[in-house]
């Protein structure tokens, strides 16, 4: 063995790392970032947003600004927030969202935002400069609608949503109970 990395925690470590320009980056089970040399093991810097995660957290993901290279960022889903890090020291970037995070809660079409249940259980995709994430929710009422999202990774802001539960207009809105969208929580898709 080269090296190993103890998190410190207790709890079940369901999470695969990422190694960006020889540097690993992780997650604990509680769901605290890390940032390991990844030929050394020795620690980076960590990261704790104060929250207790509770939910399986099998990962993260890594954006760089390809034009200058200067801007790297690790987007990480700690219960329903999204953090968006520095790469290199682990602090959140103020300039995205709420100082450095967005709550996944809001923007859903369902108030209060404050009783959404959702987190982030496993790394959202990275394609160009968008974040695209889904979420873990509840089966029963009330439900979020379970929406699958795009957010920009500089500012956190929503670029774009798909409504899982069609809302009135679009593609197969009829196919639902009318304003089904507004109470429905969210609908199993794949293979029955």
């Amino acid at each position: 063995m080269a090296w190993s990395f103890d998190t410190q925690e207790e709890g079940g470590l369901q999470s695969t790392p990422i190694v960006v320009d020889g540097v690993l980056y992780g997650i604990t089970p509680t769901q605290k970032v890390f940032a390991v040399d990844a030929a050394t093991g020795k620690t980076i810097w960590k990261f704790d947003s104060g929250i207790r995660g509770t939910q399986p957290d099998r990962g993260l993901a890594f954006w760089s600004d390809v034009a200058t290279k200067q801007d790297r960022r690790i987007l990480v889903g700690v219960m329903n927030f999204v953090y968006a890090l520095d790469a290199g020291s682990g602090q959140p970037i103020e300039t995205f969202g709420d100082h450095g995070r967005i709550d996944l809660r809001a923007g859903l079409g369902r108030e209060p935002a404050s009783e959404q249940s959702i987190s982030l259980t496993s790394p959202g995709v990275i394609y160009q400069d968008l974040l695209i994430v889904g979420g873990r929710n509840p089966e029963t009422p009330p439900s979020p609608p379970g929406d699958i999202r795009a957010f920009d990774v500089r500012t956190g802001k929503l670029r774009w949503s798909f409504h899982t539960i069609p809302r009135p207009g679009e593609v197969g809105y009829e196919t639902w109970p009318k304003d089904a969208w507004k109470t429905a929580g969210r609908p199993i898709i794949g293979p029955a």
